[in-house]
């Protein structure tokens, strides 16, 4: 659990990141893409200034003819497209590069059959022409936008190449900075764990002696004909007791990485075969169906002990919280190297906002009910420390009145 949170806490660390990077990156381009626009539509503006005042009238309408025939005859290379409008909106002349050919302001897309396999992009701005107080037409300047996008890709590009590298300094950062910041964590869960075992260790010897002084009084009442009714009461309790030892044992070792248990390869119908054998008598007497399929004879690597416990939970939850009539089934399903164990049940079923908990030490769906059929709450709890620890998966679905259904799906071995 410690390394777990460890990880989570690094990964988490590395995904604000990322996100933040991004984020932040995404408006700084979008901030600066602005800014050059703004210039560009300043430095297009001036333009138009400069040139207004070269517009004749010779013919009735707006023209620069003059003004590029000066141009080109001082050699000089028009780096900005240069075009002439009517009053209706209608070109009438165009000097220098190919340009978007309609008034526009701000970003357009040249529409040349040219460029369609690659469109290009320009920055236009365009202004009044006047002549005699009489709006005569319009005087629009564009600039290709090349540099600018330019710019812009070798932006993003460079972000893109950088973020593996600073993700991956930032994991190492936050490896070290969650490390240090869960070892307290770790030393207090270390320390709960271990308190956990030994209560319970301390908890068997007066089970123990309580026990003892239970089996001698009921010699003591058996020889003077005393009626008993305390001592079954107390019988009862105390076996809880244990159990209820017995189980924060289990789930303390399961959940300690010191913990180290001896694996070996099982035949599944070897450990299906005993615990089945426990529950069928709980069925019987609650006169329960107890559907069994048939076993597949395969192989899986794990501690024996502990996955006869998590099947035997899951099994004594399913007959628990059936009633009486009801029925409990066990299936198997081979899918390649992976095994499914469903076990499913008409029980009382689990409410929807209950699923999510059901796998918490000392959570109980129904606790009246819970406590009145002998439930800690830890079933289902060392069950998924054992699933966890053999790295398996395991998944509930539920309904409240129609059943219960538990997936736990094993890696198999050759």
């Amino acid at each position: 659990m410690p390394s777990n949170l460890r990880g989570r806490l690094t990964v988490q660390f590395v995904l604000l990141f990322v996100l933040l990077y991004f984020s932040g990156g995404a408006v700084a381009i979008f901030v600066f893409a602005n800014q050059l626009d703004a210039s560009l539509d300043e430095s297009l503006q001036d333009l138009a200034n400069q040139i207004l005042p070269a517009v004749d009238f010779g013919s009735g309408a707006p023209s620069l003819k003059r003004w590029a025939n000066r141009a080109e005859a001082r050699h000089d290379k028009l780096l900005s497209t240069v075009q002439v409008f009517d009053r209706g909106g209608t070109i009438l002349e165009e000097f220098g590069p190919d340009g978007h050919r309609h008034l526009v302001r701000g970003t357009a897309i040249v529409d040349d059959s040219a460029h369609d396999a690659n469109p290009v992009s320009v920055r236009s701005r365009y202004i009044e022409v006047v002549e005699g107080g009489n709006k005569t037409g319009y005087l629009q300047v564009q600039v290709s936008t090349v540099q600018r996008d330019d710019a812009l890709k070798q932006i993003v590009l460079i972000m893109v190449t950088l973020s593996p590298f600073l993700a991956l300094a930032v994991a190492l950062c936050g490896s070290w900075f969650s490390g240090n910041a869960t070892r307290p964590v770790e030393e207090t869960l270390d320390l709960l764990r271990q308190f956990v075992v030994d209560a319970a260790h301390e908890i068997n010897t007066p089970i123990t002696v309580i026990d003892a002084s239970v089996q001698t009084l009921e010699e003591t009442f058996a020889e003077q004909n005393l009626k008993d009714d305390i001592l079954p009461i107390i019988t009862r309790a105390s076996g809880r007791m244990r159990a209820l030892g017995e189980s924060l044992i289990v789930l303390s070792r399961m959940e300690s990485p010191e913990y180290q248990f001896s694996v070996s390869k099982l035949k599944l119908a070897d450990m299906v075969a005993p615990v089945v054998a426990e529950c069928e008598q709980v069925a019987k007497h609650k006169r329960q169906s107890l559907v069994i399929d048939q076993i597949p004879d395969v192989y899986l690597m794990g501690h024996s002990e502990s996955l006869e416990r998590m099947l035997l939970n899951l099994l004594a939850n399913a007959v628990r919280y059936t009633d009486d009539g009801g029925t409990v089934s066990l299936h198997f399903e081979v899918e390649g190297d992976r095994l499914r164990i469903i076990v499913e049940d008409t029980g009382i079923g689990i409410p929807r906002e209950s699923l999510a908990h059901v796998f918490e030490r000392f959570y109980r769906v129904d606790k009246s009910r819970s406590r009145d059929m002998g439930g800690f709450g830890l079933g289902l709890s060392i069950v998924k420390s054992i699933v966890d620890r053999h790295n398996a998966t395991i998944s509930v679905e539920s309904q409240v009145g129609k059943g219960s259904k538990f997936i736990v799906e094993l890696q198999l071995t050759g």
